[in-house]
């Protein structure tokens, strides 16, 4: 009997990392960031996958599903930052963090995994500020987990697109600072933050492309982007 349960617990373990994967490779192929850490599950040690649509956090210990918790994260307004980053900072926080923090290395601002003084919504709604929301116990145990330098991926594909503008900063704006790299139009570097070396990116590409100069990334002016860099 033992030997059919370990053989059951190695179908499940499978099942649910080729679960994971199928939509991170789907999610990859879209949200890769020039510049970016490229995931993969590793065979040794921890990495963590953040999926914003199903509102699920997966922990991967040596090449196998370790655990799986509810999270919350950004609203419309200030979304999580999707992609790949590294956890660098381990920390004690309280005040509504739940005691726990877990630092990303996100240039454009402080992000992280940490609890939350309104569990109830863990797993239900995305309400952050951009920040990864778990429930207290939940995030307590994955603190001693992670270490330094731990991958974590986070993905929303459900994000509604925003038109961009100088002022906003996230994931998408460094998308358009990459793409307007990759296109010739911008130099600078793809931190995410959209400050006037980017809207004079941006304004150089529309008036290239005969569209309206005004320096505002709306539907038209990066559907053009992301067609001439797909």
């Amino acid at each position: 009997m033992s030997r059919v349960k370990r053989a059951i617990s190695r179908l499940v373990t499978a099942a649910l990392i080729a679960m994971v994967l199928c939509g991170f490779a789907s999610a990859a192929e879209k949200e890769s960031i020039p510049g970016g850490i490229s995931f993969a599950i590793p065979e040794d040690g921890c990495a963590l996958f953040v999926d914003l649509d199903s509102r699920r956090l997966t922990v991967f210990l040596d090449g196998s599903v370790l655990a799986t918790y509810p999270v919350s994260g950004g609203k419309s307004e200030t979304p999580s930052p999707v992609g790949t980053w590294t956890i660098v900072s381990i920390a004690s926080w309280g005040e509504g963090f739940g005691g726990s923090w877990l630092g990303l290395d996100v240039p454009w601002g402080t992000y992280g995994i940490h609890g939350t003084k309104t569990p109830w919504v863990v797993g239900q709604k995305n309400v952050s500020h951009g920040c990864i929301r778990m429930r207290d116990e939940d995030v307590a145990k994955l603190k001693r987990i992670v270490s330094l330098g731990t991958v974590v991926h986070i993905r929303h594909n459900s994000l509604p697109f925003r038109p961009l503008k100088n002022g906003m900063i996230g994931s998408d704006v460094r998308r358009v600072q990459a793409m307007l790299r990759t296109l010739g139009f911008y130099s600078g570097t793809a931190d995410g933050i959209f400050g006037n070396d980017t809207m004079h990116a941006v304004t150089a590409f529309q008036k290239a492309h005969g569209l309206n100069p005004d320096g505002v990334v709306g539907y038209t002016t990066f559907d053009l982007m992301a067609s001439l860099t797909s």
